[in-house]
């Protein structure tokens, strides 16, 4: 692809490595349930992929926890959430509580959202400036136990999507645990995963989520972290019955081709970890500089952060019309999550941050990548800079 692509966050452009692995997938095509040679070598790779991904997050070789492939990120947070609901048998009248952090990914957000109007009682954790308000998860942990409501679930993304705010999952997962033990602790680790290190005990959580194409590998595949303590006491069920693949988690026949891919993309990014950390952190040390010299403001989280994800607020235009001026430049960014971009909304992940509602509409994403150079920033300044001066003038 011609341009500057900066729109990390969204989607990565698929490394050597996964289309490699993706084109040699492609020649092992038997089902990986069938029994007979065919079928057992599809089986045999799936094996090594799910060792792969298990490696890549940090899991002991010989473990009892899970690791069980998806279709997406989305998919993975709604069998953790729904699978979480369903089950136990639950008080009609008081089935219990779902606590989220403000400004969650909306494949957490809306099944959060549809257990609310089933009777589930719904609290979302405050994140102004991209802090997670663990004193307010506190008193809402209290609360719950007075209200004799007892916590089920807890999601907190380890990365917010639209802020690069890095989230305290570890101490929230604490807290959560400490009223309520037997509470599923879930992360959606989605823009974290070979990010930030981190492994699912060192978070503290019984349930991940991690996704392919976010590291440079193709769309189609992602995967579900579940602890064995989870699986034992039976938390999460299945939410699409089928033919009990992915050990019944996940039923439907494996997407080989793209699991093949996700596991050399996540292989690559574990070895390659430190130098692709580095090669963003000075990126992102030079974007910041660059945009010090134009009329916009960094949405800065004032806790931990994450160097792939920028935040900026123009100087009273829209994103649409900056990004539309952009992209005729072979400039690529985003005005947030491209998973709601449709969506007629306010972003819920801005509002929680606190800004202002009359510059959300002014906000546009920037997200890096190993794959950056200076070059690409340097076209993106020049278009801001084009674009702030022409567009204004517009106005």
């Amino acid at each position: 692809m011609t341009g500057h692509y900066l729109d990390n966050s969204a989607t990565t452009s698929p490394s050597e490595a996964a289309k490699a692995a993706m084109i040699a997938a492609a020649e092992i095509w038997g089902n990986p349930s069938s029994t007979h040679k065919p079928g057992m070598d599809a089986k045999a790779l799936l094996k090594d992929c799910r060792a792969s991904i298990a490696k890549a997050l940090g899991l002991p070789r010989h473990t009892q926890d899970k690791v069980i492939f998806t279709s997406c990120g989305t998919e993975s947070n709604n069998i953790a959430l729904l699978g979480c609901a369903r089950a136990k048998k639950r008080d009609r009248d008081n089935p219990g509580t779902v606590i989220i952090s403000a400004g969650e990914h909306p494949s957490i957000e809306n099944p959060a959202l549809l257990l609310e109007k089933e009777g589930y009682t719904l609290v979302r954790v405050p994140t102004a400036k991209g802090v997670l308000d663990l004193e307010y998860l506190k008193n809402a942990l209290e609360e719950a136990k007075e209200r004799k409501s007892p916590v089920i679930f807890a999601g907190f993304m380890l990365v917010n999507n639209e802020t690069g705010a890095l989230y305290d999952v570890k101490g929230a997962s604490s807290l959560v645990k400490k009223y309520f033990p037997d509470a599923v602790v879930h992360c959606d680790a989605v823009q974290g995963f070979l990010k930030v290190k981190f492994t699912p005990a060192s978070l503290g959580v019984d349930t991940l989520s991690i996704s392919a194409h976010k590291i440079h590998s193709v769309r189609g595949a992602a995967a579900l972290y579940i602890s064995s303590e989870t699986v034992k006491r039976k938390n999460i069920v299945p939410v699409m019955p089928g033919g009990g693949q992915e050990e019944g988690y996940r039923s439907g026949t494996e997407n080989l081709i793209s699991i093949a891919a996700f596991s050399a993309a996540a292989e690559s990014g574990r070895v390659n970890f430190e130098a692709n950390r580095e090669a963003v952190v000075v990126l992102r040390e030079y974007l910041d500089r660059e945009l010090q010299k134009l009329d916009v403001k960094i949405n800065l989280p004032e806790g931990d952060r994450l160097p792939w994800i920028c935040s900026i607020i123009l100087p009273g235009i829209k994103s649409e019309t900056m990004l539309n001026h952009l992209s005729a430049r072979g400039v690529y960014v985003s005005a947030g999550s491209a998973c709601s971009a449709y969506s007629k909304k306010k972003s819920g992940a801005l509002e929680a941050f606190g800004i202002d509602p009359s510059d959300a509409d002014s906000v546009i994403r920037i997200s890096l990548s190993y794959t950056n150079t200076t070059e690409d920033i340097d076209a993106l300044i020049d278009g801001l800079a084009d674009g702030i001066a022409s567009l204004q003038r517009k106005r």
